[in-house]
């Protein structure tokens, strides 16, 4: 009977493995549909009442729709970031023809604790500054030519799985009732702890995203108006970075900013640089600070601590959908963790 047990075991184990080689290279798309398809559900059940329950018909206007709803606006903003692109590098190779000619005059050697620091470790008069700007615009010239080759010889992949994510949203929109079914009945859990691990996880994708997207706009658009009023280059641009960057809580957007601030101090606009270092942090700072955990860590009661971590180390782990599957992993872990104390809280009551 155990060699049978044990036999059936390695079986299932094998097949499982094997499932996971097949479905591996889809787990992306097939995560982002399941995203989409917890958002609009319930817009697709407003579509399943307007078409009489023609399921079918419900969920080919449902993923029609989210297409306009995601294409459109990255249409708009792709283009804007591709011109702010070939501005910036115009603006890089006109800076540093500007240096060439005075860039031992640079205002970088009169500040005195930059002097000082420097005057410890190298021999500034002998500074060629003019080859470091030369080589640092290469390098970064380089660096963005590899990155649009790679996303050039990508756009196929990319393309195939936006295909395969939608294909996947209309399956999930007409059968979801019946995967959920089955996936429901797997868990071993009580009714009640399903219910609450599944509220709790919905509850995390809504404000993950609604209340992301919400406040990385904000960042994104007052650091934008920061860098435009200042007179920086790509203004445009670098307010969609900030927009990216602003999914890491707490100090995401400082990453564009507090450089930013920075090099204008560098370049001796002392009031340009102390203003946004200001702007930065008193105004982006406190959106992050205060409206992300109101719209996240309220909604979902997740330490803005633990997201913080969550989110780098799923990005680091998982790409682009850790910035969901890291407070999701989280928000599971502390579901299970609240019902593992509640079992303790109940056998010590028992036992009492």
């Amino acid at each position: 009977m155990k060699s049978e047990y044990l036999i059936t075991l390695l079986l299932s184990a094998l097949i499982v493995y094997l499932m996971y080689l097949i479905m591996a290279p889809f787990f992306v798309p097939i995560f982002w549909a399941v995203v989409f398809v917890i958002l609009f559900y319930p817009y697709y059940k407003w579509l399943l009442k307007r078409f009489k329950e023609r399921k079918w018909l419900a969920s080919l206007v449902a993923c029609a729709s989210i297409a306009v709803f995601l294409i459109v606006p990255m249409a708009i903003i792709g283009t804007a970031v591709a011109n702010e692109l070939v501005n910036l590098f115009q603006w890089a190779e006109g800076y540093m023809k500007a240096l060439s000619g005075r860039a031992h005059k640079s205002p970088v050697f009169f500040i005195p604790y930059i002097e000082d620091f420097l005057s410890q470790y190298i021999d500034i008069s002998g500074l060629d500054i003019r080859s470091f700007f030369a080589n640092s615009v290469k390098q970064a010239a380089k660096y963005a030519g590899e990155g649009m080759t790679g996303f050039i010889k990508n756009i196929g992949s990319f393309a195939f799985h936006i295909v395969l994510a939608f294909f996947t949203m209309y399956f999930l929109f007409r059968d979801g009732d019946r995967l959920f079914a089955v996936v429901k009945d797997l868990v071993p859990l009580s009714e009640p702890d399903k219910k609450k691990i599944i509220n709790k996880n919905r509850a995390v994708i809504s404000a993950t995203i609604n209340g992301g997207l919400l406040v990385g706009a904000v960042q994104g658009l007052l650091g934008g108006v920061a860098f435009w009023f200042l007179g920086l280059p790509t203004p445009v641009l670098w307010g969609f970075v900030m927009f990216l960057f602003s999914f890491l809580p707490s100090f995401g957007t400082a990453i564009v900013w507090a450089p930013a601030a920075v090099y204008l101090l560098i370049i001796g606009s002392y009031g340009k640089g102390v203003v946004l270092l200001l702007w930065g942090a008193f105004i982006i700072g406190l959106i992050d600070n205060f409206l992300r955990p109101i719209i996240v860590s309220g909604r979902t009661n997740l330490h803005p601590l633990l997201l913080f971590f969550s989110i780098l180390g799923a990005v680091n782990a998982f790409g682009l959908i850790g910035i969901i599957a890291g407070p999701l992993i989280l928000s599971i872990t502390q579901a299970l963790v609240e019902l593992y104390q509640e079992y303790l809280k109940s056998k010590n009551t028992w036992a009492g």
